[in-house]
């Protein structure tokens, strides 16, 4: 018997080592990654920003089947980032003469994972103010946008990714992602609330990040990690649909958590400053949230109505990005800095987005077009 025992464990441990073999031909990320590198590295370069790309980061995505407006997308989109890390062509520095160098700062609504390079609404703002030779020189438009990032990560981005990249004008698209943090962040200021106290690895911490070097435990990992995680993630392959249900499958949760604008307030005045003691010009773009859609079919697609295990009610959630884009243009126009009314030039419908806030590739024209448009016009 015990022959048998060590003959069968002798097999399943060739085929565990077979199959690990194989899964590195396709795998899958590290989810104790940022772990090891605070464990093993100390934390400079990014003390400021929570989130960049690597520069020359290729990617592709591609849309599930049915995603609204994307049935023109055939294929894999291109994701491509420049030798700075913004989507855009290659960054020159010192900047030549005949450019005008332009930064779209914001958080998905620019980042645009799912819209292809051509497509995505920086390129085509900058295709647009190229036929009429805007400024007189050369346009360049790069896309700082990053998912997830609010009003302090833009402040972040401006001054510790951009100023020094002499910009000649920003756009800040901004919303959504502030509505979120000032219903969940506890610590909106970012303060060092966290005893600096040396914590001992525990054996079992130690046990995991091992494993995790392995790729059936990492898979092992993703089959049976939370729902939440779940909403959070950003797949290869777009997952709209798993998200949808699982928001879907949540009690509506009517009331909603008290608001203090007054941290997104002052923040839009440090964007403000910023830009006026630097000479750059600035266009704040309002956010588009489609939870007030009378689209039904738009309707089925909302998912980011669920946040921190809560699914919200969709019209009070509108409310509060009214509440946010009121504030957008109630600052800007103290300092007369131009608004572009994102929230009523973009039709809340399926022709232009396919979830809460996002552009479809028809959106994703139409907002860079508008923008064009209302850009030149304030030129004339």
């Amino acid at each position: 018997m015990w022959k048998t025992i060590k003959y069968n464990l002798i097999i399943l441990l060739v085929l565990l080592v077979l199959v690990e073999g194989i899964l590195w031909f396709f795998p899958v990320p590290d989810p104790y990654e940022n772990a090891k590198k605070n464990m093993f590295f100390p934390p400079i370069g990014n003390m400021y920003i929570e989130s960049q790309f690597d520069p020359n980061l290729q990617l592709e995505f591609a849309a599930e089947e049915g995603l609204l407006g994307f049935e023109s997308y055939k294929q894999k989109t291109k994701f491509t980032v420049n030798n700075i890390g913004f989507r855009g062509e290659e960054l020159k520095m010192p900047k030549p003469a005949n450019e005008y160098r332009i930064f779209a700062i914001g958080g998905s609504s620019t980042e645009s994972l799912y819209i292809d390079d051509e497509d995505v609404w920086t390129k085509v703002l900058e295709n647009d103010l190229n036929q009429v030779a805007y400024q007189n020189k050369t346009v360049k438009v790069y896309n700082a946008g990053k998912s997830g990032d609010n009003i302090q990560d833009h402040i972040s981005m401006l001054v510790h990714r951009i100023i020094h990249l002499q910009p000649d004008e920003i756009i800040v698209f901004c919303g959504i992602n502030d509505v979120t943090r000032l219903l969940l962040d506890k610590n909106p200021l970012k303060l060092n609330v966290i005893k600096n106290e040396k914590k001992e690895t525990s054996f079992t911490q130690m046990l995991g990040m091992f494993l995790y070097e392995f790729q059936i435990p990492r898979r092992l990992y993703y089959v049976f990690k939370n729902e939440e995680s779940d909403l959070e993630t950003i797949s290869i392959t777009s997952s709209y649909k798993k998200k949808v249900k699982k928001t879907q499958a949540r009690p509506v949760v009517n009331q909603l958590p008290e608001t203090d604008y007054g941290n997104y307030t002052n923040k839009i005045k440090s964007l403000i400053g910023i830009c006026q003691a630097n000479n750059i010009k600035l266009i704040f773009a309002t956010q588009v949230v489609s939870w007030d859609t009378n689209d039904e079919t738009l309707k089925n697609w909302h998912w980011m109505t669920s946040r921190g295990g809560v699914r919200y009610n969709a019209e009070r959630l509108q409310q509060k990005v009214d509440s946010i884009n009121a504030i957008t243009i109630q600052e800007a126009a103290s300092f007369e800095i131009p608004v572009f009314r994102t929230d009523s030039i973009i039709p809340k419908t399926s022709d232009y987005l396919y979830d809460d806030c996002h552009f479809n590739p028809e959106g994703s024209k139409k907002m860079g077009n508008e923008l064009a448009t209302f850009m030149k016009a304030l030129n004339k």
